[in-house]
């Protein structure tokens, strides 16, 4: 379970909650530091966690960013690491954990989105080296305990606290310069979380108000984001919106299952795959999930659930179909059967029809229909 996490006593595999009794919330135990102009506190962060020898690692794309916001612990930072890529990639990891031996690093940054956190909760999950997470994007991979390098057959994976920052840095400032079209499909991919988590088996009533307030804010600022990338307070609400999203994550679900087996294995961009699995994962459950579909219809002001998301995903401009990030139509039997391999946890069973159906669907890209 991801960081934020709840656990629920229930039977039958599905727990059902109609007021608050009877559940245990666990929070994992990140400092966050958040707001427009957070980053000054790294410092301080640096010395309440007692590192004084730092590398930072980043993706090549941002090293000259990586470099100006961590300007403030110059003194400290024995090391860039710029090795950070899409998909975890082996040897980006085998670059970080040689770094930080080399270098002998008490502690590290990492600055960005998915990918560099991704690789920087392997590397802490390996090393038990900590780090601080400067967060640029809505991702909310800093607050999920899992984390894996490689991808499809030979990927590898854990879960552990240990691959949890020290403490997460969310500067609403530091992103007002990340393009409209990663923007949006970023917070759709937290979107996808805070959806999700409403009708996970795990969910509990803690849960549910994070993820309602999640879908509210998401799907009020992202139209704002996309429209003025550099309303501060667009930005602001969609940054603590995936802050909120991220915060629980429910045991794996068809739109999970969906988006990161068939971005996996059909190389399709992370963020706009789960945008595009969303709404045809969501309809799908709709009939099983009506009290989890009361909840974004209410927040996103709309009658369906599903159509609703959908239409969000137009409305920031995002691609509504797999084929519109390139893959084909002949994959589609392939995409179903890395799909039906996985544990699905969820209120609806799903057959191979089923994920046959939603799969063809999520490729071609119409409104969704169930």
């Amino acid at each position: 379970m991801g960081a934020g996490g709840a656990e629920s006593r229930h039977e039958g595999g599905v727990s059902s909650f109609h007021h608050p009794g009877c559940f245990t919330y666990r929070s994992d135990p990140v400092r966050i530091v958040f707001g427009a102009g957070a980053v000054a506190a790294l410092r301080q962060e640096t010395n309440f966690h007692k590192m004084s020898r730092l590398v930072v690692l980043c993706s090549k794309s941002r090293a000259e960013f990586a470099r100006r916001v961590t300007g403030a612990i110059a003194d400290r930072c024995v090391g860039f690491c710029e090795t950070a890529g899409q998909t975890m990639p082996r040897d980006a990891f085998e670059r970080i954990v040689d770094d930080l031996a080399r270098l002998d690093a008490d502690g590290f940054i990492v600055v960005g989105g998915g990918s560099p956190i991704g690789l920087a909760k392997a590397a802490a999950a390996t090393t038990k080296i900590p780090y601080i997470a400067i967060v640029t994007t809505y991702s909310g991979s800093e607050m999920a305990a899992r984390w894996y390098i490689g991808v499809a057959e030979n990927r590898v994976s854990g879960e552990s606290a240990q691959a949890l920052p020290a403490t997460a840095i969310y500067d609403p400032e530091l992103t007002l310069d990340l393009p409209p079209r990663i923007s949006a499909a970023s917070g759709m991919n937290a979107m996808a979380h805070a959806v999700e988590s409403l009708y996970g088996i795990d969910t509990n009533p803690v849960v549910e108000t994070l993820a309602e307030e999640a879908v509210r804010l998401l799907g009020s600022s992202l139209p704002r984001v996309v429209r003025d990338p550099r309303d501060l307070a667009a930005r602001s609400d969609a940054l603590y919106g995936a802050w909120l999203a991220a915060n629980f994550r429910a045991a794996v679900g068809l739109e999970h299952a969906i988006a990161q087996r068939v971005r996996q294995w059909f190389s399709l961009d992370h963020a706009q795959t789960h945008a595009i699995a969303t709404p045809y994962a969501i309809g799908f459950n709709a009939e099983a999930a009506p009290a989890a579909m009361a909840r974004i219809k209410r927040a996103l002001g709309v009658d369906d659930a599903a159509r609703g998301l959908y239409d969000l995903n137009v409305r920031l401009g995002l691609p509504t179909g797999f084929r519109d990030l390139g893959m084909g139509e002949a994959d589609i039997g392939k995409a179903v059967e890395v799909v039906a391999a996985a544990k699905i946890t969820h209120p609806k069973p799903v057959t191979k029809a089923d994920l046959l159906n939603i799969i063809a669907q999520a490729y071609a890209g119409a409104p969704p229909r169930f």
